[in-house]
C-alpha cells in the first residue's frame, strides 16, 4: 500500500481553475491520500467574492468545489482538516456587519458542505491572514484588528475551540499599523508570529518575529530589519536550525527586496539578510516559504519584476532557498510569466517530499488562455527528485472551478425590516411560492416552510442573533435584536 501511494503522488502538473469572477487560491492541503484540498476566494458563483473549498484528486484533477458566504464578501485564507470529521475554513466576512470585515471560521463535513458559520466582530474591523489547529483540535488566528473606525490596526490574536467558540482575543500594537502575517505551532503549547511593527520612536516600520504560549503571553519579541526602510515579515517555516522568516526591505514604492533570515528558538537572531540588486533593478518580495525535509531546503515563491520583465505587475519565482539563511540557492525554477499580476497564497510539502503551491494568476503571455472573467487560480505540483521546474507556459486549459451552473438565476429577494425585532417581510417579483429554510448561527435549522411572496417569517419567540436564510441554493442573512 505504502509503495501505491508514494507512486500515485510522484508527479508534477500545473493547473489553472476559474469561473467566471475573479477567482483566487489561498491554501492547500496534501490529504493522506495524496489529494488535495485548495481553499480561496471567487467570484464566480455570485457577484461578489465567496469563499470557496475545491478538492482535487492525486493528478490534480476537478473533482468538487463549494461555495460559502452571503450577499457581500467573503475570503478564505487557511484550511485545515480535521480527519474524519471534515474541514474548517478560517478567513474574513463582510456580510453580517456594517461594512467592515470581520474574522470568520466555517465547518463543513468531509464533502464540503457548510455545518456552520461564525464571525468575531469588533468596534472596528477584523482581517485573518493565517491560523494554526492546536493540540485540542482548536485553532489560532492571527491577523490585524481596528480597535475603531479610522484608526490604525493593531496585531490580532483569535483563540478558538473545536465548535468556533472564542477563548481569549488579544490585540498588540501602538500607534502605528501593527498587523501579523504568519503563525507557526513550535509546540503544543508555543507559537511563532511574524508580521509587521511600527516603531514608536521614528515611526518606521520593521518585520518582527514573537514567541507566545496557550494563554496568550508573549514569552519574547523581536524586531528585524537589516538597514534604513521598512520591512516584514510575510511567513515563517520552522528548519532544524530554528524558525526561519521571509519577507521584504522596502527601498521604494516600486522597488523591494528580499528579506530572510533565521531565530532560534529561544529567541536569539541568528541571522538576517537582504541582498542588494545588482546590475539589473528587481523589486523582489518573498510571500511563501516552506521547509522540505528530504530536501533541507526551504520551497520559496518569489514576486519578481525585473527590467527584463513586462511593465505590468509582478511575476513569480517558485524554487528553493537554503534551510539555515533562507538565500536563494538558484535550483531549477518555475517561473509563472503572465502580463499581469501573479500571487502565491501558500506553499505546503507533500508526501513525495516535494510540495505543492497555489495562488492567483492572470493572463497567459501569448493569448491562447484568456480568462472566463477575472483571475485563475493556479495549483503547481512539483515531486521530491530535488527539481522544481514545471513548464507553465503552455498550460491553456482553464478547468471550471464552479461544476455546475445553474440553469437560470434565482429571482431577486428581499427581506425588510433586517435586521428586525418581531418579523421580516419577504418579496419577490413572481407570484410563485418558494421553499425555504432557516438556519442559526450554529448551523441548526428552526425553520422550513413553503412562501408566497410578501409572506411574513415571525421572530418573535426567536433568541436575538443571526440567521441564515436558503432560498433556491443562495443564502441570505437575517439579524434578530
Amino acid at each position: 500500500m505504502g509503495i501505491v501511494q508514494l507512486g500515485s503522488a510522484q508527479n508534477r502538473f500545473y493547473k489553472l481553475f476559474s469561473g467566471t469572477g475573479f477567482d483566487k487560491g489561498e491554501d492547500v492541503l496534501a490529504l493522506p491520500d495524496s489529494t488535495f484540498m485548495v481553499a480561496g476566494s471567487s467570484g464566480s458563483w455570485e457577484a461578489n467574492a465567496q469563499g470557496f473549498l475545491m478538492k482535487l484528486d492525486q493528478q490534480g484533477n476537478y473533482i468538487w468545489s463549494q461555495a460559502y458566504g452571503a450577499q457581500e464578501t467573503e475570503e478564505i485564507k487557511r484550511v485545515f482538516h480535521r480527519p474524519g470529521m471534515g474541514y474548517y475554513l478560517a478567513g474574513m466576512s463582510n456580510s453580517w456587519s456594517g461594512g467592515a470585515y470581520e474574522p470568520m471560521l466555517v465547518y463543513t463535513d468531509l464533502n464540503g458542505h457548510q455545518q456552520w458559520i461564525k464571525t468575531y466582530p469588533s468596534a472596528g474591523w477584523g482581517r485573518i491572514h493565517d491560523g494554526v489547529m492546536t493540540a485540542d483540535t482548536g485553532f489560532v488566528l492571527v491577523g490585524e484588528r481596528q480597535a475603531q473606525l479610522g484608526g490604525s490596526s493593531d496585531v490580532l490574536l483569535l483563540r478558538l475551540n473545536k465548535f468556533g467558540d472564542t477563548l481569549w482575543t488579544k490585540t498588540i500594537g501602538g500607534s502605528g499599523d501593527d498587523r501579523a502575517h504568519s503563525i507557526l505551532r513550535i509546540q503544543d503549547t508555543l507559537f511563532a508570529v511574524g508580521g509587521e511593527w511600527t516603531l514608536q520612536d521614528s515611526m518606521v516600520r520593521k518585520g518582527f518575529v514573537c514567541l507566545f504560549n496557550e494563554q496568550g503571553n508573549v514569552v519574547w519579541f523581536d524586531t528585524l530589519g537589516v538597514a534604513a526602510g521598512d520591512h516584514a515579515v510575510l511567513d515563517l517555516t520552522q528548519t532544524p536550525f530554528g524558525i526561519q522568516f521571509a519577507g521584504y526591505r522596502k527601498i521604494s514604492p516600486t522597488n523591494h527586496d528580499k528579506f530572510s533570515g533565521m531565530i532560534a528558538l529561544d529567541g536569539s537572531i541568528t541571522a538576517q539578510n537582504a541582498p542588494i540588486d545588482g546590475a539589473m533593478i528587481s523589486d523582489d518580495i518573498i510571500q511563501q516559504i516552506a521547509y522540505v525535509q528530504q530536501l533541507d531546503a526551504c520551497a520559496q515563491g518569489i514576486q519578481v519584476q525585473n527590467q527584463g520583465t513586462y511593465p505590468e505587475p509582478y511575476d513569480l519565482n517558485i524554487g528553493y532557498g537554503d534551510a539555515l539563511f533562507g538565500y536563494w540557492l538558484g535550483w531549477p525554477v518555475t517561473t509563472i510569466l503572465n502580463q499581469g499580476y501573479d500571487h502565491c497564497g501558500n506553499i505546503k510539502p507533500t508526501l513525495d517530499g516535494g510540495f505543492i503551491a497555489v495562488g492567483m494568476n492572470s493572463v497567459i503571455v501569448d493569448g491562447q488562455n484568456q480568462l472566463n472573467g477575472g483571475s485563475n487560480i493556479f495549483v503547481l505540483k512539483v515531486n521530491g527528485d530535488g527539481s522544481a521546474y514545471v513548464q507553465t507556459d503552455t498550460v491553456f486549459t482553464t478547468n471550471q472551478l464552479v461544476g455546475l451552473t445553474p440553469a437560470s438565476a434565482p429571482e431577486k429577494l428581499l427581506i425588510h425590516p433586517n435586521p428586525a425585532q418581531t418579523k421580516v417581510q419577504l418579496s419577490w417579483p413572481s407570484t410563485a411560492p418558494k421553499q425555504i429554510a432557516v438556519y442559526n448561527a450554529i448551523g441548526t435549522l428552526v425553520l422550513r416552510q413553503e412562501l408566497n411572496s410578501n409572506q411574513t417569517i415571525d421572530l418573535q419567540d426567536w433568541p436575538s442573533g443571526l440567521y441564515l436564510l436558503r432560498i433556491e441554493g443562495a443564502t441570505y442573512p437575517i439579524v434578530k435584536y
